[in-house]
């Protein structure tokens, strides 16, 4: 029988450590992680919670809320020693989620987790492993997530090294309003997802990992990125594609930029730069089993 998903906060505790004893170069080149774990129903009370601090979800359950079991499927994972490189320091760059199915809200789940690692890993600067969590009910997939993580993301650049990016091109595009995010979002954030990574909670912590300051995690972003497109589109968000361009450092003011036709962006107050862009898809999955129980929101 498939192993429970662990709980967070023990999961994080035994990540430190890798920091240490996993510091030394490669040898051979890693292996794709295979690995099943059985997970319970989500827990209704949490989800209003999310719901809460993303206003306008039509879903019932968002689509970025399966991130929150994903990411401890991929700590879990990431725990095994055959996995090769420091926990903490890892950088989330892009992530693509993906729903097929209603979800039966009273069931558990099967999650098959991957991590595919890539070709010469052993001897590449910059890796990029990718890891494929897939939801399953009742042997139907129900939603798929796959995100792509950097390897010591979170170092700085060296000295005289600069990387410039065009300002996005917003051509089409609605600006739906600021946002504006205090370094208390990211505590409230770490509070609600359980990822209390140290990059997002206090300067002192963030200078270790080579930020000057907290940065917003980059799902708190997608998510409100999902209730503001489904508040205007009023249908819900079965599919976003997203990269992660630079780190929102806070306290920060940004702005939501939206496309009907299916692109969405986030920017600086000036729109001279993104820190995050993607795509989505609309669709008519519904919770229908957890509508009938009643909608607090209505």
């Amino acid at each position: 029988m498939a192993e429970q998903l662990p709980a967070l906060p023990g999961m994080l505790l035994r990540a430190v450590p890798t920091m240490v004893s996993r510091k030394k170069a490669l040898n051979e080149e890693p292996k794709d992680l295979q690995f099943t774990f059985q997970l319970g129903a989500f827990d209704r009370a949490h989800i209003e919670k999310y719901r809460a601090m993303f206003p306008g979800f039509v879903s019932e359950i968002p689509l970025t809320y399966f991130y929150l079991a994903a990411q401890r499927a991929h700590l879990a994972a990431m725990l095994d020693p055959s996995f090769p490189w420091p926990i903490l320091g890892m950088v989330h760059v892009a992530n693509k989620m993906t729903q097929f199915q209603a979800v039966a809200p009273a069931s558990g789940f099967r999650l098959e987790v991957i991590i595919e690692m890539p070709e010469r890993a052993a001897t590449k600067k910059r890796v990029r492993p990718i890891y494929r969590v897939e939801f399953w009910q009742h042997n139907e997939l129900i939603v798929e997530c796959i995100s792509t993580y950097q390897v010591g993301g979170g170092e700085p650049p060296k000295r005289g090294r600069h990387r410039s990016m065009p300002a996005p091109d917003l051509s089409g595009f609605e600006d739906t309003g600021l946002w504006q995010l205090s370094s208390e979002r990211g505590r409230q954030y770490a509070n609600l997802s359980g990822d209390y990574n140290p990059i997002h909670l206090h300067p002192w912590l963030s200078r270790w990992f080579g930020f000057s300051r907290p940065i917003i995690h980059g799902m708190y972003s997608v998510g409100r990125a999902q209730a503001k497109i489904e508040s205007l589109a009023k249908k819900p968000v079965t599919m976003m594609d997203v990269i992660f361009r630079r780190p929102l450092i806070l306290p920060a003011e940004a702005h939501f930029y939206y496309a009907g036709s299916g692109s969405f962006c986030v920017t600086d107050a000036k729109a001279a730069k993104a820190f995050l862009d993607g795509h989505f898809n609309l669709g008519e999955v519904t919770d229908a089993s957890l509508s009938s129980e009643g909608n607090e929101h209505e």
